[in-house]
């Protein structure tokens, strides 16, 4: 009689994350989500924010490393008649859902910040 062992094996992966791959990522999320008109580096002394261009999304999303977890801040352009707790409730769980298909369970928080309210 034999016995079939189930042998566990753990594997170690390792998961080089760029953060000009991760903004580009967030970038491309937000701009896909109804009132978002752009992202932008989050610098409200200036007079008048600027939408970010794609090869920019790097100054506009903040990536931070907390133990083992990362944290990102977010700094949008919103579009003037919509509701902005909608607007970012949504741009929050489509990054999370995004960023949790492409590495993982490696994302704590996601802060959403609106850093201008623009009419379109």
């Amino acid at each position: 009689m034999e016995k079939e062992v189930n042998k566990n094996k753990k594997t170690n992966i390792t998961v080089t994350l760029g953060v000009k791959e991760i903004a580009t990522l967030v970038g491309e999320t937000c701009n896909e989500c109804y009132g978002v008109i752009g992202l932008t580096n989050g610098d409200s002394l200036k007079a008048k924010l600027s939408v970010l261009k794609k090869e920019n999304y790097v100054q506009g999303v903040n990536v931070f490393r907390e133990k083992k977890k990362f944290s990102i801040d977010i700094h949008l352009i919103c579009a003037y008649g919509v509701k902005l707790t909608e607007v970012v409730n949504e741009v929050s769980k489509r990054v999370a859902y995004v960023l949790k298909e492409k590495y993982g369970e490696l994302f704590k928080t996601i802060n959403v910040y609106v850093e201008e309210v623009r009419d379109i």
